[in-house]
């Protein structure tokens, strides 16, 4: 039902313009390296050989074996009747050496067993829980690989906002002296203007840090050095989660969140441990056949063949309390597991809410900052002619363009900030996928161009904002 998600978002994105696939670049190369996913793959590969490795108790078991010695018989009083001879005893004494040849082939059966078949259970409950594990892996590949391409795309705008905030008040400054030079305004405009502008110096430097560290943690997952990536475009579509029903999202996850799958069928392997370890005192019943071939040299006797066939009971009747010890230790790790997946249970269902949350406020956060930004540089452009007029002062200016700046800030971070909750609501439902980064793919500039609203940046004289007014 989850699949109209997103198609809405693909429809309403700018199909006719060339896509930048910058994001589904990064994907595909961390793919192929990322570490966490390799590892994954490879603990999966391991757990999924615990079922042919149960499987192998059920089929016949074939051993060889051959022995050669030297052999030495003493022998006192009435002698013995040698192996493999129907001559009776003597009264001679003496000493006697020879060889002897033994070859072995034994074939055993198992006709029944309760542990076997608790632990074949247990295995296949095992490989399923690998395999869970594994297409989570998979899923939260995906959203760590947009969240560190949108927190470069994040850093990249800090960045370049603070730099135009740092020129405006430069511009600001500028005109604050002037008008000093000229008697309109006290000298305390000037050290106004220039206390705001010292202060964009470490947010400079400071954004400049968390975008390489945001590269750095990209290249991470790539293994490739983190390129120019191609920034959002100035409008993306605001589709609303589908279904329209937090409910249902949340029954969504609690039925196909892999990690949440993987969890209870852990507990569910760990409740078949139980019975395979009190089967250990339950009897097993084989099918053993034996081959057995003695060669003797001559000093010892002739040569023998024994051949059998049988079925053999087997029941351990007292093992020094080891087998009721297994079963409380296994009983308290399916409590444990059982315990473990009720809170991540808890913890997905007030995780789907928040996702869905953040979709559906994510949304009207993204139109409130937008309509903040057109406001405050209303307000920045009033600051400037009441202080023209000698209405306003000038720290009235000056925090009015801070306003704008914060608020141009938190309008490029709320777009990330939706699109990561989007992301995340389909992965704790199970829906992740690559065709959803394809969709992300559509609303990316080609070519990497800079967002207007950033190049027209707010200065002394002129302002850009979201709506490109």
């Amino acid at each position: 039902m989850h699949k109209r998600y997103w198609s809405g978002l693909i429809a309403l994105a700018w199909t006719g313009a060339a896509q930048a696939n910058d994001l589904l670049d990064a994907y595909h190369q961390a793919q192929a390296q990322d570490t966490t996913l390799q590892a994954a793959l490879y603990q999966r590969g391991a757990a999924v050989e615990a079922r042919p490795q149960a499987l192998a108790a059920f089929l016949p078991q074939l051993d060889a074996n051959a022995q050669y010695a030297r052999d030495k018989i003493s022998s006192g009083g009435s002698s013995p009747n040698v192996p493999g001879t129907t001559a009776p005893g003597g009264s001679s004494q003496g000493v006697s050496f020879g060889n002897t040849g033994t070859y072995a082939l034994s074939l055993n059966q198992q006709l029944w067993s309760f542990q076997s078949f608790h632990k074949l259970a247990e295995a296949s409950l095992q490989a399923a829980q690998a395999e869970a594990a594994y297409r989570d892996a998979r899923q939260s590949l995906i959203l760590r690989v947009a969240k560190a391409y949108f927190a470069v795309l994040a850093a990249g705008d800090t960045l370049r906002t603070n730099q135009l905030e740092r020129e405006a008040y430069a511009g600001l400054l500028a005109q604050a002296r002037k008008r000093v030079d000229h008697g309109l305004s006290p000298q305390s405009d000037v050290k106004e203007a220039q206390s705001f502008y010292d202060v964009t110096a470490a947010s400079v430097i400071d954004a400049g840090s968390a975008l390489d560290d945001a590269q750095r943690a990209l290249a991470e997952l790539t293994a490739h050095p983190a390129a120019a990536t191609a920034p959002l475009r100035e409008e993306i579509p605001l589709a609303p989660p589908q279904p329209a029903s937090a409910g249902d999202w949340v029954q969504a996850a609690l039925r196909d969140n892999y990690a949440l799958n993987a969890a209870d069928l852990q507990a569910q392997a760990a409740q078949r441990e139980i019975g395979a370890s009190r089967a250990k005192a339950f009897p097993t019943l084989n099918l053993q056949a034996s081959l057995n071939r003695y060669d003797y040299s001559q000093q010892l006797g002739s040569d023998q063949r024994d051949d059998r066939i049988g079925l053999v009971v087997d029941w351990p009747l007292f093992q020094g309390g080891a087998v009721a010890s297994q079963v409380r230790q296994a009983r308290n790790t399916w409590q444990q597991l059982r315990a473990q997946y009720e809170g991540s249970r808890r913890e997905v269902e007030r995780q789907t809410h928040a996702a869905y949350r953040g979709v559906v406020a994510g949304a009207e956060k993204i139109r409130s900052n937008q309509q903040a930004v057109r406001s405050n540089r209303e307000a920045v452009e009033a600051s400037r002619v009441g202080l023209e007029a000698g209405t306003r002062s000038e720290f009235q200016l000056l925090q009015a363009q801070t306003n704008y700046y914060d608020a141009l800030r938190g309008y490029y971070q709320s777009r990330y900030d939706y699109l990561t909750s989007s992301l995340t609501l389909k992965q704790l439902a199970g829906r992740l996928g690559e065709a959803d980064l394809a969709a992300v793919d559509t609303l990316l500039q080609a070519g990497g161009a800079t967002p207007s609203a950033l190049s027209g940046g707010l200065s002394a004289d002129t302002a850009g904002s979201p709506d490109g007014n």
